[in-house]
């Protein structure tokens, strides 16, 4: 397998393990009593037992060494984990003590940090460390020039593009359609519109044909797709915001999401997109790279009628003639302030979760992309590709992700207040009216309006402006503007 086109400036990078930094001495716990770290974290199927795998190997080898005990304890979503270390900030009846490390995103860490009790870990690693991880992750945990490193990265994910190459095949076959449209938005709403179109074809029933494309994380799409169109909806520093909700960015989002799905193009119908290509009802998805395990390999119909079909994996798309941008996603590692002896235990164990090796079979096995750049290099990386079977979607996922680490500008919001009901709105504004009129269209097409006629209440330059001033008004509002 070729890999010459993955990160190709690492070729020379060092595999320097944690274990030799020049502040190997602050790992150590001191004293004759073991240091016991509580984690909490939000992991389960089979990336809980990677992660269980890795506690017990720390605990039998650089623990034992170092006198530091992991304990790990699953604490269901991440939703739910978030509001149980609230629950124990807050000293709840009930609620257990603060962990020693918890999973959490970087909204969640500021609101903690806000209370200061976030460890800062860059005290803990030298820069030669630092600068084995990519560079963009380690940025994440950064919220202000002065405020230290609040976040350790341990597994990372960004978005792809899912297909049922079973389906596409007959249709690419029958159409001359070809993968190239894959690569930008305008290529998927075009194809999708074909797809719809060539599925009706094939029935005698008028207005029955399928949708090709949907996508989890509709916030992604927002904010990403602004981005690659050159503007950053919120931009905060130190915690202020600035709202860039441009008009002409967001048309352009509305004429390739709302106006395809509208008309039956794009759709949504089950809690996930993979559930919809399972039940045939959509061929291609765009999705995190965790949710690969969840990518059908067989549709089953309405009818009953189930085939296999075969899954191939994509770059996430662009607008056309933009510089590619990704979403950098994945919760990181929280240190919860105490002193420099537990910290440092706990910083010990995160710095094992991530040596290269170790990563890359966490990697491997949840969907999830390693945080080291030496994690890309060919001869790190052939090796666990051919474990897990190349050309598998493990694999094929594996591969994508970290060329769009290496290709694309990572992207993750810095946090601020009110941002988590400011990305709600961006999740739920013109998804929630794209679902809400594509039932209107059905109705009036099942009284026998045309397609075509049914839709045009609806493309106008004064539904979209009422839905853009609607929306703008709100985001101001959670920001203070």
């Amino acid at each position: 397998m070729k890999m010459r086109w993955i990160l190709p400036v690492l070729a020379a990078a060092s595999l320097t393990l944690f274990s030799g930094c020049d502040k190997k001495n602050t790992d150590k716990g001191s004293g004759n009593d073991p240091v016991t770290i509580t984690v909490w974290h939000y992991y389960n199927g089979v990336q809980k037992e990677g992660f269980d795998s890795l506690v017990q190997a720390f605990n039998e080898n650089e623990g034992r060494k170092n006198n530091v005990v992991v304990k790990a304890f699953n604490k269901g979503s991440i939703d739910e984990l978030s509001a149980a270390v609230s629950d124990s900030i807050e000293k709840k009846v009930g609620a257990e003590p603060l962990p020693d490390i918890f999973s959490a995103y970087v909204d969640k860490v500021y609101e903690v940090d806000q209370m200061g009790l976030a460890a800062d870990l860059s005290k803990y690693l030298t820069e030669k460390e630092l600068e084995e991880y990519v560079s963009a992750y380690i940025e994440e945990g950064r919220f202000d020039s002065g405020s230290g490193l609040k976040v350790f990265p341990i597994a990372k994910s960004t978005e792809i593009l899912a297909i049922n190459k079973t389906d596409w095949d007959k249709f690419a076959e029958a159409t001359g359609e070809t993968e190239e449209a894959f690569s930008t938005w305008e290529g998927i709403t075009r194809v999708s519109e074909a797809y719809y179109k060539w599925t009706d074809s094939l029935t005698e029933a008028q207005e029955d044909g399928k949708a090709f494309f949907g996508r989890d994380a509709f916030a992604n799409y927002m904010i990403i797709g602004s981005l690659q169109l050159g503007h950053e909806i919120f931009k905060a520093e130190n915690g202020t915001v600035v709202l860039d909700f441009n008009k002409e960015a967001m048309r352009k989002l509305w004429d390739n999401y709302y106006v395809p799905y509208i008309n039956g193009y794009f759709g949504a119908y089950g809690k996930f997109r993979s559930d919809d290509v399972k039940t045939g009802k959509l061929a291609a998805v765009v999705g995190s790279t965790t949710g690969i395990a969840y990518f059908p390999t067989s549709v089953t119909l309405e009818d009953g009628t189930n085939y296999a079909i075969e899954n191939k994996l994509y770059h996430l798309p662009n607008f056309e003639g933009t510089a590619p941008i990704a979403v950098q996603q994945g919760a990181g590692m929280m240190v919860v302030k105490s002193d420099e002896r537990r910290e440092s235990a706990a910083v010990s164990f995160l710095k094992s979760l991530t040596s290269v090796e170790n990563n890359l079979d966490f990697a491997i096995g949840s969907g999830y992309l390693p945080v080291k750049k030496m994690s890309a290099a060919e001869e790190v990386l052939t090796p666990f590709l051919e474990k897990s079977g190349e050309g598998s979607p493990a694999a094929q996922n594996l591969v994508i992700g970290l060329d769009t680490v290496n290709r694309y500008r990572l992207y993750t919001a810095k946090p601020f207040q009110g941002g988590d009901k400011a990305r709600g709105i961006l999740s739920s504004s013109m998804s929630s009216k794209a679902r809400e009129d594509y039932e209107k269209v059905r109705t009036l097409i099942s009284q026998g309006v045309s397609r075509e006629e049914a839709v045009a209440d609806f493309v106008t330059d004064e539904n979209f402006n009422v839905w853009y001033e609607t929306t703008k008004q709100q985001l101001e509002e959670i920001i203070g503007e």
